[in-house]
């Protein structure tokens, strides 16, 4: 089963969750041969229902925009704060049904950046942000970026070199930091209009979330020697967000 339809399967097993609920408390209601119900009962129904309803409904506009199919820009902004709401379910749901948390963070990602890429930017270069964790550094490097970026000596052996490069070449801001809590404040004082934030799936989602009212576009670190160490990223797809951002897409 592909991250995809693991999204989708867990939103019907809660949406399935809710609907078990309604039948319940209709089920006591009407056990206990009441003649009417009450408007307290009458508005729980509805609530239920609704929220049955509006899980189904983001499902289906959330496999839309997955299989990418063009949907409106509103409506993909509406799902993604539905999205929002329902995550912290979503993500004890996972446990339940031994299912990689990192495998719905990656989704929860897609379906951020789909809604980012759906709408037009045209930002100063000086608006723009990049941060990246330090393990993008080689642990061996005695020139430490994480308090100046520009302390990196561009020996090619790392990512940091390529960042430094577009850094340069579009004159964006350019930050690594230690943690996704100093990633949250470099972002809050800094105040872009826009973030290219790279990082792990935990952290992405999690910064994506905190700092939602920037325009942020995730871009996943790659780990070939295991998390938090000497990862890498695809340099093509940062510097593709800083052209979007810019207004060149």
């Amino acid at each position: 089963m592909n991250n995809e339809k693991k999204f989708i399967y867990l939103m019907g097993v809660i949406a399935l969750f809710f609907a078990l609920v309604y039948k319940l408390v209709n089920f006591v209601i009407y056990s206990k041969d009441m003649k009417f119900v009450s408007i307290s009962i009458t508005l729980l129904n509805i609530l239920l229902m609704i929220i049955i309803t509006v899980i189904i409904l983001s499902s289906i506009v959330s496999y839309l925009i997955l299989k990418g199919k063009k949907i409106s820009r509103n409506i993909m902004k509406i799902n993604l704060n539905i999205v929002n709401g329902m995550y912290p379910l979503i993500i004890i749901t996972t446990k339940i049904f031994s299912i990689p948390k990192n495998d719905i963070r990656k989704v929860y990602v897609i379906l951020n950046n789909n809604y980012i890429y759906s709408n037009k930017y045209n930002f100063k270069a000086e608006d723009i942000m990049l941060i990246t964790p330090h393990c993008l550094q080689k642990n061996f490097c005695k020139y430490k970026v994480t308090n100046d970026i520009d302390n990196c000596r561009q020996c090619g052996q790392c990512n940091v070199q390529d960042l430094v490069k577009l850094k340069q070449k579009y004159n964006v801001k350019a930050f690594v930091a230690t943690g996704g809590t100093l990633a949250r404040k470099i972002i809050i004082e800094n105040k872009p209009k826009a973030v290219i934030a790279i990082a792990c799936e935990r952290d992405l989602t999690s910064g994506i979330q905190d700092v939602s009212k920037f325009h942020v576009i995730g871009i996943l670190n790659k780990r070939p020697n295991g998390p938090c160490f000497n990862t890498e990223i695809d340099i093509e797809k940062v510097e593709e967000a800083i052209k979007f951002f810019l207004g060149g897409n």
